[in-house]
């Protein structure tokens, strides 16, 4: 457990629960598992920019990610009943590579709509770091880390706006099969969103699908968006609306929690902590498969990208365990390029010129 960030008195307390959380663990084999994973690399992630509901692709950097994360979960040895996803194609073509590459590709998947991301409103397309510069760079963690401070909302004649709300993958939501069944219905495309309101969605995944399947003795694979999973995360470790400020996941780190039999009304409940979110006090009752001094670097890093113009990936080029930066994209160049996601399968996906350095 790295701890030793921590003041003294909450890293003993940390330890001390870490290690009766491990003798229970032992003693429970009615553990199941929930592991929370966000998207590979996006083309905005690497441009710096809003994404919210618009439907980039993966970047080259990010099909890395996704692989390298499969092969952390392949390691840890879980075999996967459920996999939740969103509708939007990086989250989509990053579970197809998580499963392809944990050698379960028969595992069920269902996109649900409810854990797209936080709808960015007009700030979608908006690069972080120009946008600190015109109204401050408080401001733009208010609107990236606010609980409920929404952006300026989107003109529906905006034709990002305009795209998304034509989609047909937004005339009829899936519907997830959770315990309360019934039919599909049409998805409400928000002009904008806060922190809350896409907690508000997400607590329904939770209610109705998750929560039910960890009840039912499955083990849950989610992969879905920053906040969309920091919503996720406030549900299961208990964050206040204050301290979900935080809360940051990024690309492509697998975080698992093993959920155990409760005689409390949901009849599911979280052990102790492995640690805490960044450097606050906030505990952290899921284990992350990679360094937890890789996962603080990336996290710390994107806080920065509203003072730095940067893109941040959670593996280098090198080889080592550390992360990646580079400056953002902003050429107006683009090439695409055919890349084999095995089975025999492939897609194109853009490359951007300078970032791919990384």
């Amino acid at each position: 457990l790295a701890v030793s960030a921590l003041h003294p008195p909450l890293a003993a307390t940390v330890q001390r629960r870490c290690r009766r959380r491990a003798v229970y663990l032992a003693e429970s084999p009615g553990a199941k598992k929930l592991t929370l994973i966000r998207h590979g690399q996006s083309e905005w992630n690497l441009a710096n920019r809003f994404t919210g509901w618009v439907d980039v692709d993966l970047t080259t950097r990010g099909i890395q990610e996704a692989r390298e994360a499969a092969r952390a979960l392949k390691a840890d040895g879980t075999e996967y009943d459920l996999v939740l996803t969103s509708c939007l194609r990086r989250a989509v073509r990053t579970s197809c590579l998580l499963l392809s590459g944990a050698g379960r590709p028969a595992v069920p998947m269902v996109k649900d709509a409810r854990l797209n991301e936080q709808h960015a409103g007009a700030l979608t397309g908006r690069n972080k770091r120009s946008l600190a510069k015109e109204h401050g760079h408080e401001q733009v963690m208010r609107w990236r880390r606010g609980f409920a401070v929404p952006p300026p909302p989107i003109s529906t004649k905006a034709p990002l706006q305009s795209a998304i709300c034509r989609d047909e993958r937004y005339r009829r939501r899936p519907c997830a099969g959770g315990a309360s069944g019934g039919p599909s219905q049409d998805v409400v495309v928000p002009r904008g969103e806060t922190f809350r309101d896409c907690l508000e969605r997400v607590s329904e995944v939770w209610s109705d699908t998750v929560e039910p399947a960890l009840r039912d003795g499955k083990n849950v694979l989610v992969v879905s968006h920053g906040n969309a999973l920091r919503a996720l995360i406030k549900l299961v470790d208990g964050v206040s609306d204050e301290d979900a400020y935080h809360l940051d996941m990024p690309t492509a780190c697998p975080l698992v929690y093993e959920a155990l039999p409760s005689a409390g009304p949901s009849g599911v409940r979280f052990g102790d902590a492995h640690g805490t979110w960044g450097t606050s006090s906030v505990l952290r009752h899921g284990r992350f498969l990679y360094d937890e001094g890789r996962v603080q670097q990336a996290q710390e890093m994107m806080r920065s990208q509203v003072l730095r113009d940067i893109a941040v990936s959670t593996i280098s080029s090198t080889g080592s365990s550390g992360i990646a930066t580079c400056d953002a994209w902003s050429e107006d160049g683009v090439s695409s390029v055919r890349v084999s996601v095995g089975g025999g399968e492939s897609f194109n996906v853009r490359t951007m010129g300078k970032p791919e350095r990384q």
